[in-house]
């Protein structure tokens, strides 16, 4: 009878361990293999899977896992980086941590193309912007390491607009004003629905907008009146920040 009581306790206590927790009791590492193996399912599976982890794991064991991930492997054999990038989002703690992890890699390997560079760059601005309780050192060192044009686009939330050589600044109805600059030459940064895009609006006129593509991402960019690429265009030159409000160098065209 004592025996029975003993076993029926000890199943007991088993069964109130997840999956994930009766794993790292035995060894952590052994999550390390089923990331592959989850990466392969549904996006839905793997965001409940990661809810998991996130709930069951401690920060450090975490990102023991995270940064240990068989990325070269799973890239070689499973996903492009775009579908894996697609996969992996900020949506909890432990896919924050594989999606720092996986830039590393990417960058680490100079895999990283403008398309996974604007991805990335649009999930920091959002991190910064919609989550700042989320943002730490880590999400700092990942933001400084971008593309300096991306950098700008992602820290700040006006532009300057100041056409260089005359000293003309675009205003209100893409007008320009030769002169000092004014209040009407500062453009607020707005996320745009369509991917890669962002919209540039008047701070003295809310009609008055330009779109920018953040897969533009060398010293030049280009400002749209639309956000597609047959759009009337301005040039951007040498984007550099200013005081406050981060202002780019303009140049008509």
């Amino acid at each position: 009878m004592v025996v029975y009581i003993a076993l029926k306790i000890l199943l007991g206590l088993s069964s109130l361990l997840n999956p994930v927790q009766a794993v790292i009791k035995d060894d952590i590492y052994g999550l390390i293999g089923l990331v592959p193996t989850q990466l392969n399912g549904s996006p839905l599976d793997f965001d409940k899977w990661t809810k998991d982890i996130s709930l069951s794991l401690n920060e450090e064991q975490q990102q023991r896992v995270a940064w240990n991930i068989p990325w070269s492997d799973i890239l070689e054999t499973q996903k492009s980086p775009q579908d894996l990038q697609s996969h992996i989002n900020t949506g909890n703690p432990f896919k924050l941590k594989l999606w720092m992890s996986f830039y590393w890699h990417l960058r680490r390997f100079r895999l990283l193309n403008e398309i996974l560079l604007s991805n990335f760059a649009l999930e920091l601005r959002n991190l910064k912007s919609n989550h700042p309780d989320q943002w730490n050192n880590n999400l700092q060192n990942m933001l400084q390491s971008l593309p300096r044009p991306l950098r700008l686009l992602v820290k700040t939330s006006r532009l300057c607009l100041e056409h260089k050589k005359e000293l003309f600044y675009i205003t209100a109805g893409n007008q320009l004003e030769l002169g000092a600059n004014s209040n009407c030459s500062i453009w607020e940064v707005k996320e745009e629905n369509k991917e890669h895009w962002l919209r540039l609006v008047n701070v003295c006129d809310d009609k008055s907008y330009f779109f920018i593509t953040m897969l533009s991402q060398g010293a030049s960019h280009v400002l749209f009146s639309a956000p597609n690429y047959v759009a009337k265009a301005f040039c951007v030159l040498k984007a550099r920040p200013a005081e406050g409000a981060g202002c780019i160098v303009v140049k008509f065209l």
